[in-house]
């Protein structure tokens, strides 16, 4: 990723990550947590020009609940029908085998998140997952049609995602996500986002996230490096430190009007779906491209 990147005009892909495995609504009271209300801040997000959605499950207290994603997956997909591209994500303590699980459960979602490991740290603990299992599991998605999205949070990871490369395990350049500030990750700084963008593979699709005050910052930089922000009450519940954010909108339209200005189209859903991998769209009846 590099300024020639992004000075050559290209589409950018906007994500949304409107609700995680972290936080919870002690934090911020807003913060979406049942499947109709994060289908509706998600169709909010569609309509200023996200084009990506970053799931997790909540079970009906609020609480993280993988199990729960076929839900959530449901009610983005009737309230936003096919404009956005549904990504599933469960937490470190959930093994490869119950994710593949949860995702044939439907509806299929369009990308799934993979922590490439093989030692995984995350809020409530650490699991360790075998490159064995990593490799099987990215395998499995792409005997489903399920773009993997490899999870990077810190420097070794990047040596997983270039092994998984170099076995050509992809059949395109691979999609991967840049995280920032993920406990015991890479600190949300300048210099090691630049690192980091710098020791992406080249022509992956490369989105990047960041948790709290640094979310606009760095992703605004990452957009300006040629890469593609991520935004959402999963990583930051503060518009400032005495404004909570209310509506994962508000963070969306952040970045959306810095595309404006910069004079940058965002990407629509078929956009979206060329540059991450995905099938274009075929219209219900007929064999022509939608």
């Amino acid at each position: 990723m590099t300024y020639d990147d992004y000075i050559r005009g290209d589409e950018v892909t906007l994500g949304v990550a409107p609700t995680g495995y972290r936080y919870s609504t002690d934090a911020n009271d807003s913060l979406p947590v049942t499947a109709a209300d994060v289908a509706d801040q998600v169709y909010e997000s569609v309509t200023l020009g996200a084009s990506i959605v970053h799931l997790h499950g909540r079970d009906s207290d609020g609480d993280p609940a993988p199990t729960r994603l076929p839900a959530f997956g449901s009610a983005v997909r009737d309230r936003c029908g096919d404009d956005v591209l549904v990504e599933y994500a469960v937490g470190p303590d959930c093994p490869p085998g119950d994710f593949l699980a949860i995702v044939d459960e439907g509806p299929l979602p369009d990308l799934a998140s993979v922590r490439v490991g093989p030692e995984q740290h995350g809020y409530r603990g650490t699991s360790a997952t075998s490159r064995r299992d990593v490799d099987q599991f990215v395998g499995e998605l792409q005997d489903r049609g399920v773009v993997p999205n490899l999870l990077v949070t810190g420097g070794r990871d990047l040596h997983e995602v270039d092994r998984l490369r170099e076995q050509g395990v992809f059949d395109g350049p691979p999609v991967v996500t840049l995280l920032f500030g993920a406990p015991d990750g890479a600190v949300g700084t300048p210099q090691n986002l630049l690192a980091s963008l710098d020791a992406v593979p080249e022509r992956a699709h490369c989105l990047v996230r960041a948790t709290g005050p640094n979310q606009y910052p760095l992703t605004a930089m990452a957009f300006f490096l040629g890469a593609h922000p991520v935004v959402g009450m999963e990583d930051n519940l503060f518009l400032d430190p005495e404004t909570p954010v209310s509506r994962n909108a508000q963070l969306v339209r952040q970045v959306a009007e810095l595309a404006r200005n910069s004079l940058r189209d965002l990407a629509d859903v078929d956009g979206a779906r060329r540059l991450v991998g995905r099938p274009a769209r075929v219209a219900e009846d007929d064999d022509i491209e939608a």
